[in-house]
């Protein structure tokens, strides 16, 4: 996965904002906050109708009152989980749509899913829909992918798993010693045509269940 030099900008100064507060963490609505702030962004909602300067005042302020967070002396804020969350959810639809970075787009959309935000209420409050919006963003500044080619799924999956087959198939995996019966058992269950599932619990030597 590609860093977005623009996603990362605004991270930054969604920091800025939350240092800034001497707020002990960086929430969702400070990354919001960074993102209308962000002028090609800005722009795009401006086109969409929202009266950003509203948006921009009205988020201030809800910032500012938010003085529970404040940790004096200040420290360098961390991400909430969160935050965390709608990044996550925005890295999902980037590796779904086969592209290798964050943009704009997937941020908001991420953010449009975290329901029980404040986040979410000000876009909800200031007409900002999913769906209209991503169709708006398709119209206006091309499509979003959909889909992804053999390649990149093949780039995503080598990026982000373990080739279980290809280590079996070089002989690099370590060998099964005294589990004849629990890896007969487990190919049997796994060959099943329906409720196919292996569960292994206990720590590594422990006899299967």
């Amino acid at each position: 996965m590609q860093n977005n030099p623009e996603i990362e900008q605004i991270l930054e100064s969604a920091v800025d904002i939350a240092h800034a507060q001497k707020h002990e963490y960086v929430i969702t609505e400070h990354v919001l906050l960074a993102l209308i702030r962000h002028e090609p962004f800005r722009r795009v909602l401006e086109k969409f109708g929202v009266e950003v300067t509203l948006f921009d005042q009205e988020l201030l302020s809800y910032i500012n009152s938010l003085t529970s967070m404040v940790k004096d002396p200040a420290t360098q804020p961390k991400k909430t989980n969160a935050l965390e969350r709608v990044f996550n959810r925005a890295l999902t639809q980037v590796l779904f749509t086969g592209r290798r970075h964050i943009s704009t787009i997937d941020l908001m959309v991420a953010m449009l899913a975290e329901t029980n935000s404040h986040a979410h209420y000000f876009l909800m409050k200031y007409g900002i829909k999913k769906q209209e919006f991503v169709d708006f963003w398709q119209s206006n500044y091309g499509p979003v992918a959909t889909g992804m080619s053999d390649t990149h799924a093949t780039q995503i999956l080598d990026e982000h798993c373990t080739n279980l087959t290809r280590l079996a198939q070089e002989d690099r995996l370590e060998p099964m010693i005294g589990r004849s019966a629990e890896l007969e058992e487990m190919i049997t269950v796994l060959a099943r045509r329906f409720k196919a599932n292996v569960l292994m619990v206990g720590d590594p030597g422990d006899r299967l269940p």
